[in-house]
């Protein structure tokens, strides 16, 4: 019986085994550009097709030590070559409100308050998350003013706290004892009264301010109306379009992968190309990122303890989507084919004539453990329907955690 059950798992992780395919080595050879991880990231094989996009989307794993990294690096591309108008962050509208000015240069408050009560996690317990948006600012110094970008925060809200703090901020004081220390309290306020204060106020309060005011308000109100983050920050996103005339502007934003992912109904991505009342259908484009002999931060009450860092609060997990018993993406031989160990390479699935636009090799995952979560491909799709561009991390180290 022993000896049939390990053939039998023999057989099942044979099944899972993806050789490497001529036909799609030969097309990635052409269209991948490789950099060695210490070296600084340049993008120089994006071209036009790439930035006549409107709408870009980069899908991280946010515990990997090279997200924060070409988050900036691509960002930074991307409004030296064409202009970024706005950076869509995936936090509430306070936070965001408050990291802009935190990049516009204010010190009223510290970074770490900001991003206390962030949904990614990892970004509020890491200096190397915190570094990156030290970095954003330092660079947003020394651009000139027609370079300059707003930060937006499109996430369902987290910081009830700074929201308080904002609201207090941008109304006059006789409003101030109003605002309600308890959760329910403040979302039954702003859905009773907010709105006619609003209305009050309008000739006293500037154009962005009153804007700043209605989106709390909408926020506030569709708190327990919109449960799924991807529903909220759509909705957000439609809001906002409309009320900061976008069409035409150039938009970015780095998010958890899952929100890119292009072919759902339910996604970030997917909702807006798939709404035909705003433009993005064929201005939208993703980036998604995959790793294989790499490491991510993982909470270890969150594992079984054989796979565990013993006595850490943080396990340096083992992470590689070519696992054949966790994770195995079908195809992945050939995005390793073309790579190297210790590199950051940006694969482009959708030139002219590339196989990934009929097929789905490339994105497809098999496993036999179920460990992390995996998208099922849906019928009649193909590679380039999720995203257009691998980013493909090699040898990618953990984001490590405050020790404090």
């Amino acid at each position: 019986m022993k000896t049939r059950i390990l053939f039998i798992l023999a057989v099942s992780i044979l099944s899972l085994t993806s050789c490497s395919s001529g036909k799609y080595v030969n097309y990635l050879k052409d269209h991948t550009e490789v950099i060695k991880m210490s070296d600084s990231l340049q993008f120089n094989s994006l071209d036009d097709s790439f930035y006549n996009n409107n709408l870009f989307l980069v899908g991280e794993v946010h515990e990997v030590k090279t997200s924060p990294r070409i988050d900036f690096a691509l960002f930074t591309k991307l409004n030296e070559t064409i202009n970024i108008n706005t950076y869509l962050a995936e936090m509430d509208i306070a936070q965001g409100y408050y990291i802009q000015e935190y990049i516009k240069g204010s010190d009223e408050i510290e970074l770490k308050e900001i991003l206390k009560k962030w949904p990614v996690y990892i970004g509020r317990i890491s200096e190397q998350h915190r570094n990156k948006w030290a970095k954003m600012r330092a660079y947003y110094y020394q651009l000139p003013e027609n370079k300059k970008f707003n930060l937006i925060g499109i996430d369902r809200i987290a910081d009830f706290d700074l929201i308080r703090k904002l609201l207090k901020d941008k109304l006059p004081e006789t409003y101030h004892k109003d605002i309600n220390s308890e959760n329910d309290s403040l979302i039954s306020w702003s859905k009773n009264k907010l709105s006619t204060i609003l209305n009050q106020e309008k000739s006293r309060l500037d154009n962005a301010t009153h804007n700043l005011l209605k989106n709390i308000a909408f926020n506030l109100s569709n708190y327990k109306k919109t449960r799924s983050r991807d529903a909220f920050m759509y909705e957000n996103f439609k809001r906002l379009y409309a009320q900061n005339q976008w069409k035409d502007k150039n938009i970015y934003s780095a998010l958890g992968f899952s929100h890119t992912l292009q072919a759902y109904n339910y996604t970030f991505a997917g909702r807006i190309k798939k709404d035909s009342t705003l433009p993005y259908t064929n201005k939208i484009v993703s980036l998604n990122t995959l790793y294989v002999d790499s490491r991510l931060t993982v909470d270890s009450r969150a594992l079984p303890k054989f796979m565990q860092d013993k006595g850490k609060d943080f396990t340096r997990f083992k992470y590689s989507q070519d696992n054949r018993l966790f994770m195995y993406i079908k195809g992945i031989a050939d995005y390793k084919k073309v790579t190297k160990p210790h590199t950051i390479s940006l694969l482009k699935l959708d030139a002219d004539g590339s196989p990934y636009l009929k097929s789905s090799r490339g994105t497809k995952v098999k496993k036999l453990i179920t460990i992390w979560d995996a998208y099922d491909i849906l019928e009649g799709t193909n590679t380039t329907d999720y995203a257009q561009y691998i980013l493909f991390a090699r040898n990618a180290d953990w984001i490590e955690p405050d020790t404090k």
